[in-house]
């Protein structure tokens, strides 16, 4: 109870209630508490007494990171000083910059943690955990970024961010630095992952064993194919290693009285490897319960473990709240607690009712498939609303997907750790051995990855009648739950019948509603550019980037098109390879079938190009580079592209492509980041249609956007895809511009997400 009211009050805290009620609420609450015990002796008593205690305990907590943590942060923003700090964690190194997580040791400062970016090469990369130093840094808050709030950082215990505005200066060693010894090993694991196993399962054992998933998210197609089967659990390392970790323990010492003493320092070792995150974290202490009630004659309670875990995890950073990590797993075990349990054994009492159970091979395998399938149902009851909201979509192939993939998943995990060990000490007969455990990987990627391409594997609840199957699903197996109390059996299979047959339905309806008129939608991707064309059921993509802090364009177009049940598209047309229009095109050609890649001519060659042509190879996706005007059909609707209008010079936007697209006497125009000139070019090169809709150029800036363009195409709305930017986009001289020739416009910035079919311009 009162672990319970704790949480809960941190978590209102967070959401609900401003600072300058924090301290009066505990207070009351905390007073509240004490005259409670003067209510006569009973449960009741004692239960209202515990429970006004949490509250208050839970809200001074929160209070206390706002006032003296939190609030003196953020005042700091702006701030350009020297300060003293100490690494907590190896820097990222990452192609744009280098990022390094840092506790503030600044007398002057709170006792914070900073994360600091630095844009210039090396200067954090010899640094480890431990060193103390100074560093020139401008200060930035840690709970706004792009003009938008964030909680990332906060939910991590960071509290301020910075820029590093020259080379830090080593000043000495923590004489505590042995405290990041878990930390160096982790790294050192890591590291043996990618001398001993193949290149192409090396991302995933390195984030299965280590938890870091920086490799695996570089390998774009095999993470999304994951998380589109619902696998991406397994790498998120979480309870469920902990108990494979914990199960091979037991294996070996045979859960003797001494093999407590054995597994809580590996356990702990483990945990601190993986960083403290909140769901080992969570995993740790209720493994820490279980572990050792026998020692105190009493069983473990699940409901109590979880609730004491989510209370320590909370008043060590109240802002962990808004963590999804712990929301999830928090979530997840609380279902895995209320149901699994009761579902095991009811599937159970099936397979013993039947023929097949009389041999015992097949009555294993069936009690197995139970197991996961109790598991994976009890986990996603209560988490499948959270991703909905996080993720903006559900797994429904998860549950067939754990089947078919835990049972190996624990094999790889501790296979994993003994040729690491192996590694470690005979690399060359490491190898041979990874090698054959590779395929156990190669299993797992084969099955999430025809898992993820079925009709319907992921629910994105972006469409209205996929929120509603979900909000009906729920609906569905309450009933029946209800009705199970009176009848004493709950039957599960006509709710999963009716379920699918409704899921799929729901996607029936929204395949018969593509409309054969042409719909250009301009997505909001913050301060970039993504539009997607749909004429029946055919659908292009131009653009497909924006702000990766705040808004993710590629998740942003795979939503939407998964949204109305579209699994391919027949173009990806990039105008240019700026970030803000491709950054996400990556991810685009891995989790959708994209037809043919059309890129302007090429220029010199960048990271981001080798990573969106590195996909396309592997996806199968045909490149082609636009070198004259090119028609597509899209449907009953066309695509004009342009090739670069001027003489080829080193401006990604003077070579940028230009698009029309049009469908009987509707024409719209997209420009990318197309300068003054180039639209002059176009504006000259031919008699220009009137056109319905104008995709404003280069989000509204001054370079763009000229007379010419206007009087030769005689716009009637204008769109500018627009966000949070330091450019001034769209300029004021763009706006009366658009305003002078009556055009109306409309901005993402300001009205989201954007769409205008033909006839309606």
């Amino acid at each position: 109870m009162l672990c319970g009211a704790l949480s809960l009050a941190v978590f209102v805290s967070f959401y609900l209630l401003p600072e300058s009620v924090l301290l009066p609420a505990a207070a009351a609450c905390a007073l509240l508490a004490v005259l409670a015990l003067c209510l006569p002796r009973g449960r009741g008593r004692t239960r209202a007494h515990l429970a006004l205690l949490g509250a208050a305990i839970g809200l001074f907590a929160f209070f206390v990171q706002e006032h003296f943590f939190a609030a003196p942060s953020d005042a700091l923003a702006g701030e350009k000083r020297v300060i003293s700090a100490r690494v907590a964690d190896f820097p990222d190194i990452y192609d744009t910059g280098e990022y390094l997580t840092v506790r503030v040791t600044d007398p002057e400062l709170p006792d914070v943690k900073c994360r600091i970016a630095s844009y210039d090469t090396d200067n954090f990369s010899a640094l480890t955990p431990g060193d103390e130093l100074t560093i020139p840094v401008k200060l930035l808050p840690a709970r706004e970024r792009n003009g938008q709030s964030v909680d990332t950082y906060a939910a991590q215990g960071i509290f301020l961010r910075a820029t590093a505005t020259g080379a830090p200066e080593v000043t000495g060693r923590w004489r505590f630095s042995f405290l990041y010894a878990p930390k160096a090993l982790c790294r050192a694991v890591g590291g043996i992952c990618k001398s001993v196993f193949p290149p192409d399962v090396q991302p995933f054992l390195t984030a299965l064993l280590t938890g870091d998933k920086t490799d695996l998210y570089d390998d774009g197609a095999h993470y999304y194919a994951l998380a589109d089967a619902g696998l991406a659990h397994v790498v998120a390392v979480s309870g469920m290693h902990i108990a494979f970790l914990m199960g091979f323990l037991f294996l070996l010492t045979g859960r003797r009285p001494w093999a407590v003493a054995v597994s809580l320092p590996v356990l702990m070792l483990f945990a601190a490897m993986t960083g403290f995150t909140p769901s080992v974290t969570r995993a740790a202490v209720m493994q820490l319960f279980l572990l050792s009630a026998p020692l105190f004659g009493r069983e473990s309670d699940g409901a109590t473990s979880l609730l004491t875990a989510l209370s320590l995890l909370l008043l060590l950073n109240p802002s962990a709240c808004a963590s999804v990590s712990l929301q999830l797993s928090f979530s997840s075990a609380a279902g895995i607690w209320l149901l699994s349990g009761r579902m095991y054994r009811a599937l159970c009492r099936k397979i013993d009712g039947t023929r097949m159970a009389q041999n015992r091979h097949v009555r294993r395998l069936l009690l197995f498939a139970a197991g996961s399938v109790s598991s994976s149902v009890g986990a996603m009851a209560l988490s499948a609303p959270l991703t909905a909201v996080h993720f903006g979509s559900v797994s429904v192939v998860s549950p067939v997907s754990n089947i078919l993939c835990l049972w190996i998943v624990s094999a790889v995990y501790i296979g994993g750790y003994i040729l690491v060990a192996l590694g470690a000490l005979l690399p060359g007969a490491a190898v041979p051995a990874a090698g054959v455990l590779a395929w156990s990987v190669r299993y797992i990627y084969a099955v999430s990855g025809f898992l993820s391409r079925l009709p319907c594997a992921n629910v994105y609840v972006r469409n209205p009648l996929f929120f509603g199957w979900l909000v009906l699903v729920y609906a569905i197996f309450f009933a029946v739950w209800l009705r199970s109390r009176k009848t004493g059996r709950f039957r599960a299979l006509a709710p999963v019948g009716l379920s699918l047959a409704l899921l799929f339905a729901a996607a029936g309806i929204t395949r018969l509603g593509w409309s054969d008129s042409l719909r250009l939608t301009a997505l909001d991707v913050g301060q970039g550019e993504c539009i997607v064309l749909t004429s029946g059921g055919h659908a292009a993509v131009v653009d497909c980037g924006g702000s990766w802090v705040t808004h993710d364009a590629g998740k942003s177009a795979v939503q939407f098109l998964g949204g109305e049940c579209r699994k391919s598209v027949d173009a990806l047309i990039l105008t240019h390879l700026h970030a803000d229009h491709a950054n996400g095109a990556a991810q685009l050609l891995q989790r959708v079938r994209v037809g043919t890649l059309y890129l302007p001519r090429e220029t010199e060659g960048s990271s981001l190009l080798a990573e969106i042509l590195t996909a396309a190879e592997r996806q199968g996706t045909r490149v082609e580079y636009v070198t004259e005007e090119l028609t597509l059909p899209l449907g009953t609707a066309e695509i004009c592209v342009w090739p670069p209008l001027l003489p080829e010079s080193d401006g990604a936007n003077e070579n940028g492509l230009i698009i029309e697209a049009a469908q009987s006497d509707f024409e719209a125009f997209i420009l990318g980041d197309a300068p003054s000139k180039a639209e002059k070019a176009l504006a000259a090169s031919a008699p220009m249609p009137d056109a319905e809709v104008l995709f404003v150029a280069h989000h509204g800036s001054n370079t763009s956007t000229c007379r010419e363009l206007l009087e030769a195409i005689t716009p009637e709305t204008a769109i500018i895809s627009v966000g949070y930017n330091t450019y001034g986009h769209p300029t004021q001289k763009v706006l009366d511009r658009l305003a002078k020739y009556n055009i109306t416009v409309l901005r993402t910035d300001t009205d989201g997400e954007i769409t205008i079919a033909a006839g309606e311009g």
